[in-house]
């Protein structure tokens, strides 16, 4: 029997190995790209980063012979307690080798971590939070591994339902391709019979306005999910990381918002697919990362997109102004991809129970390309 260790990362050595133990797991995934490592060490960091300072979270490594070969992370989300009451802690940024023993051991640890700390259920992966990176990649293996999105090879599934854990929540992702969609002409049309819809002001994030204006997404975005599944709002704090990691890479004016006299009433986010310029940098920017991303993103271009974000304000859920907002933004959000020279755009991740959500993409037309699982089992 090889020996099989788990430890808490607590050193700088522990971070390292906990960098290379997913990497080490992926290895045989060839659509997996390696995320930027000091994002990574942005989000640890125990006195700057705010979902370290909101939340208690720990998390582990496992090591295999002496080989860096699994990690974990344990999450008491203290927003999401707040909000539901629920005794649920979570787990994300879940890698290990193909091997059910390490998968076994790193789900004890996080869930002896959180029982620890009263909590009675276990769900995730979430990385951090559902905020961010959510579920397990279940279907579409053979698709791109998109920007902010979770790809893993088959056995990660498999070894984590044989462990008992169960479904929770799927959620989809729908890919677009851009030349045969007509949906900005159709949207046209009916603006043209809607006569509201004139009123109805759209416009995009600016780089000189970034701060003021990506905080009134934030809003928006607190606002329109709120009542999702297990949804929790982003803070203040949490905000100002995800736009300083955000703008370099970020086309403001591919964000866009639309307001009802004076009042945001929807938004329509839609980001560059970054992993295809991290391919090959094996996630270190030193020495010309950064030119690489940067020409990528703002010179040359890429071939995908992503839109994460498609939200009505709560109080216009339902209503025909709401809906004529989203599909005006999204015309909008189609014909720049257009003039970019975009192929394809991914709508992901989408709730498996959102029902106008999912017609509103097929209606593009958009195929379900991708399904990301959300486990849960009682402690």
């Amino acid at each position: 029997m090889t020996a099989l260790l788990v430890r808490k990362v607590l050193s700088p050595a522990d971070v390292a190995a906990f960098m290379m133990a997913g990497k080490c797991a992926q290895t045989g995934n060839s659509r997996w790209i390696e995320p930027l490592r000091f994002e990574m060490l942005k989000v640890f960091d125990k006195k700057r980063s705010p979902m370290m300072l909101e939340n208690e979270i720990q998390p582990f490594v496992a090591f295999r012979d002496g080989r860096p070969s699994g990690r974990i992370v344990a999450v008491v989300n203290r927003a999401h307690l707040e909000k539901y009451h629920d005794a649920c802690g979570h787990f994300g940024i879940i890698d290990a080798i193909d091997d059910r023993d390490v998968f076994a051991v790193l789900l004890q640890q996080a869930a002896d971590f959180l029982r620890s700390r009263g909590l009675r259920r276990m769900r995730g992966p979430f990385s951090l939070s559902i905020n961010h990176e959510a579920g397990l990649l279940v279907k579409g293996f053979d698709q791109p591994h998109i920007v902010r999105t979770n790809h893993a090879p088959p056995y990660y599934g498999r070894h984590i339902e044989a462990l008992g854990l169960r479904k929770a929540m799927d959620l989809f992702a729908y890919v677009c391709r851009i030349a045969e969609s007509d949906f900005p002409e159709r949207v046209a049309k009916t603006a043209n019979r809607f006569g509201s819809a004139k009123e109805i002001q759209t416009y995009g994030l600016s780089l000189t306005r970034w701060p003021t204006e990506f905080s009134r997404v934030v809003r928006l975005y607190n606002d329109a999910w709120k009542n999702n599944w297990s949804s929790i709002p982003v803070s203040n704090a949490e905000a100002k990381l995800i736009s300083d990691l955000t703008l370099p890479v970020a086309k403001p004016s591919w964000i866009r918002m639309a307001r009802w006299r004076g009042e945001d009433i929807a938004v329509v986010a839609q980001i560059p697919d970054i992993n295809e310029a991290l391919v090959g940098l094996g996630g270190k920017l030193w020495p010309s990362g950064w030119a690489r991303i940067l020409w990528r993103i703002h010179g040359h271009g890429t071939r995908m997109t992503r839109i994460p974000m498609i939200g009505i304000a709560s109080r216009w859920r339902g209503t025909r102004i709401g809906s004529m907002a989203v599909s005006l933004l999204l015309a909008e959000g189609i014909t720049k991809a257009r003039g970019a020279g975009i192929e394809e755009t991914e709508i992901s991740w989408i709730l498996e129970t959102n029902r106008a959500m999912l017609n509103l993409a097929r209606s593009l037309p958009a195929h379900h390309a991708r399904t990301f699982r959300i486990y849960e089992r009682e402690l």
